[in-house]
């Protein structure tokens, strides 16, 4: 009988190993989209109707976890700050839009349209990520090459890069300006 009233004494005491502890803020969710459209519409279109048939993001920037790029060169993932959902997801819309704006096609299609295209676009990202390499700064870094393939050949290439500055700590509107400067580059070059 002691010894049950010694376990029922010592159950609260112990009783905080079993608690979930402190509770973890939520990480915030950003987004990437066309706010504005910096591309200056061509006088007239080179290319017809196009379909935007692939947006990818190259590994490791495809996570949802925002990138961060150090200072000593190494890469790390914010556990604080993530998209509100896969990157090349969230591009998807927001090149679509670009394109558009760019007055470079009649129109442009989203890859799940039934419209017949002989044109399509393919975006590719090779860097989207956050730079912190100077102390101090923060800085939304874009990385892409646009891709035109007509009838399966490939007709044009062409590199773009953005850089925003991010300090302000509004992940979304300097990704999104980002990303429609480094799409404007590319688009000007096709």
């Amino acid at each position: 009988m002691r010894r049950i009233k010694l376990l029922i004494w010592a159950l609260p005491l112990v009783a905080g190993c079993f608690s979930a502890g402190p509770a973890r803020k939520a990480p915030v969710n950003w987004t990437i989209e066309m706010r504005a459209a910096p591309v200056t519409a061509e006088a007239a279109a080179k290319w017809g109707v196009a379909r935007l048939s692939q947006v990818a993001v190259r590994a490791p920037f495809d996570s949802t976890h925002l990138a961060v790029l150090r200072r000593d060169g190494s890469l790390a993932f914010d556990p604080a700050n993530v998209f509100a959902a896969a990157p090349s997801a969230l591009l998807r819309g927001a090149a679509q839009d670009a394109a558009a704006a760019s007055g470079l096609f009649v129109c442009v299609v989203p890859a799940t349209s039934a419209a017949g295209t002989k044109t399509l676009i393919e975006v590719t990202v090779d860097e989207l990520a956050l730079d912190c390499r100077v102390e101090g700064a923060r800085i939304a870094t874009v990385a892409l090459t646009v891709t035109l393939v007509d009838a399966r050949d490939v007709v044009a290439v062409a590199s773009g890069e953005g850089t925003k500055p991010a300090g302000a700590g509004d992940y979304s509107a300097a990704f999104s300006a980002a990303f429609a400067e480094a799409m404007a580059a590319a688009l000007k070059k096709l």
